[in-house]
Formats: structure tokens, sequence, C-alpha cells
């Protein structure tokens, strides 16, 4: 079973986070200063009561200026691509597995301050109906340990941990994506590394003549960058992965605790004695 209103919530703030994402991602590509990363060779000031030098190139000959945006683009490659598409994923998934991964939606505080004192008012059947009408984990602990409390604590415990393994192994799941990314997205920068290096060396082989370091350097540029983009995004993955699941480890077990004290309690409700009257007098017993 799934946290279908929380979902939805996740479902739709995901949206506007990628929609966001696109915005920036065209922001950066009209309004990011322009950078000319091929360095314009430096021309000194002509001295006083000296000619003026040379004119200057034609403007045909200057180097293209991209933008930082293009540039990144250009230089990563289809290897780099798949990086970029991984860090939208990462991005999607920890903003979804931090809305989920809350305490105030695995135990709602109302809900269970509203039960609580229906425990204590010995309303056990207003005390279902409340668990039955939440959606949140600790609710569905409850109404399965409640139903199958007739047949014994036992049994109740016992239904109620293979419900919460169940939901474990369903965060786990989706967790297990992050681990996935933070494994593949040094593999795809490797691959890149592999590519640009191979470019390199092919335009080496392929020049009659010593190749100009302009013309090395597109390969050497899709090696590193490639690499880079590919630390840059598995390095947040590792350690989002490392501290989300630490942190679903800790909730499960506070959340099972508790759900089990609170069936135990119920288990434990005080039970009136009926004490026969004794017999009349004169009567035989």
């Amino acid at each position: 079973m799934s946290l279908d209103r929380p979902l939805r919530k996740t479902t739709r703030l995901l949206s506007f986070v990628l929609v966001s994402l696109a915005l920036t991602a065209g922001f950066f590509d009209f309004a990011t200063p322009v950078f000319a990363f091929q360095n314009a060779p430096n021309e000194a000031m002509p001295a006083a009561g000296q000619p003026d030098a040379q004119p200057a190139a034609p403007a045909g000959d200057l180097p293209a200026t991209k933008t930082f945006l293009q540039w990144l683009i250009d230089a990563s490659g289809p290897f780099g691509a798949c990086v970029f598409i991984e860090s939208f994923i990462m991005v999607a998934l920890i903003i979804m597995c931090l809305l989920q991964m809350r305490r105030s939606v695995f135990m709602p505080a109302d809900f269970l301050s509203e039960f609580e004192a229906k425990l204590t008012a010995h309303d056990y059947q207003g005390a279902f109906n409340r668990a039955k009408e939440d959606e949140s984990l600790l609710g569905r602990l409850i109404v399965v340990g409640m139903t199958k409390l007739q047949r014994g604590q036992d049994e109740a415990l016992a239904a109620m941990g293979e419900l919460g393994e169940d939901e474990n192994m369903a965060l786990e799941h989706r967790l297990s994506w992050l681990a996935l990314i933070a494994t593949t997205a040094p593999m795809f920068g490797l691959l890149g590394t592999v590519q640009g290096m191979v470019q390199a060396f092919d335009e080496i082989a392929s020049s009659s003549t010593t190749p100009k370091p302009s013309e090395l350097a597109e390969g050497i540029q899709l090696a590193l960058v490639t690499t880079l983009e590919g630390l840059i995004v598995a390095i947040p993955a590792m350690i989002a992965y490392s501290l989300l699941r630490n942190h679903l480890v800790r909730l499960m077990f506070d959340i099972g605790h508790l759900a089990e004290d609170l069936v135990k309690r119920i288990q434990a409700r005080p039970v009136v004695a009926v004490v026969a009257a004794p017999p009349a007098l004169g009567t035989q017993p």
C-alpha cells in the first residue's frame, strides 16, 4: 500500500521542480554573460608619438564566443548528456524522498494525540475508526494489528511486521535508484574520458604534421569535462543515498515500536470481572 495523498502532493511539487529547472536552464542560455574560451592576444597600447599599430584582424578571424551553457553542451558530448539526464532524475528523487520520509507523514501528531485520547477514554471502537480513516503508515499498522488482535497478540504483531516490511521495501526500492545513479554517473564520465582521448590520438595519427594544440584541445576537453560531470553527480547521489537510508531505518524502527506499544495497550485493556451475587439466606446453593 502507498501513501496516496502525500504522493499526489509530491507529484505536483515534482512537476513544479522540473519546470523550474527547465526555466533555469533557459535563463542560463540567454542571460549568462558571454565567455570567450579562447584568449585573445594581448595588444600593447601605442606609445605617444609612435605610429599606430597594424589594423585589427577582420571580424571573421576572431574566435567565436559562446555562452556557458552552449560551451558545456558542446564539451560534454553524448555521455555528458546521459550524466545531465541523471542529474535531473537525482534531484527529483531526492526531493520526493525528503517529502515522503518525514516523521509528520508517517506519524502525524494530530492523529496520534486523538488516538491516545480515545484509548485513555476506553473508546476502542472510536480509536479503531479513527485509525481506519487515517492514511499514514502508523494508522494502517494499527488497523492491521487491531484486526488480528482477536487471534492473539503474536499474530497481530506478525501482521504489523509484514506490512512494515512491505512499506520499507517500497521505500528502499526508491532509494536504490540513487545508488544506481551514484554508480553509473562516474562510468558515463569514464566513457567520455575514453572517447575524448581516442579523439585526441586520432587527430595525432591522421595529421601529416605536428597537430596544433587547438586541434587536440577538443578531445582533451571532452575527456576532462565528462569526468568532472560524472563526479559532480555521483558524489551528491552517494551522500543523499547514505543519509536517506539511515533516516529511513531509524524512522521505521521508531514507528514499529510505537505501533506495537499502542496495540499492546489495547490488548491489556481492563476487563471488568462479573462477580456472582451471594445466595439468599435459607436457599440451597
